[in-house]
């Protein structure tokens, strides 16, 4: 049901069924699980540059082990805020962050990430163009 859901999110639970070769019932009983467990969201997607916001970026952060936690949380609360995912390697946190003008990057690095308390240092990487973006993976079976 995933799968076809990343093909199409507005396949209708009918659809789903007579994929599935199961039920209406069935199908539309195991979708309202998916979503309110919140193994999935059903969203519209779009290429940022395509709707006005110039300054995608994706920022690697060291981060006081002791409030990473603490920090994580802070970040996922702000709106231009995408993604935050804890990492191996040489930063703590990435972070994907979307904002319309370099300006407004320069806002959300100097007031958000420099008053966070926890926050050491920050590397950002800005996005220039986007070759692809999927949210569609195989789930495997095993």
């Amino acid at each position: 049901m995933v799968e076809l859901l990343q093909e199409d999110g507005r396949l209708s639970v009918a659809s789903l069924a007579r994929s599935l070769g199961v039920t209406e019932v069935t199908a539309r009983r195991k979708l309202t699980r998916l979503l309110r467990d919140g193994i999935i969201q059903v969203v519209a997607t779009v290429d940022p540059f395509d709707v006005g916001y110039e300054t995608p970026v994706i920022i690697g952060l060291k981060v006081q082990r002791a409030k990473l936690d603490k920090v994580a949380r802070r970040l996922s609360e702000i709106p231009q805020v995408r993604y935050v995912g804890a990492s191996t390697g040489r930063v703590d946190l990435i972070i994907e962050v979307v904002v319309r003008t370099n300006q407004d990057l320069a806002d959300f690095l100097m007031n958000e990430l420099g008053s966070m308390d926890g926050v050491l240092d920050s590397e950002t990487n800005l996005i220039v163009r986007i070759y692809k973006q999927s949210w569609s993976w195989a789930i495997r079976d095993d």
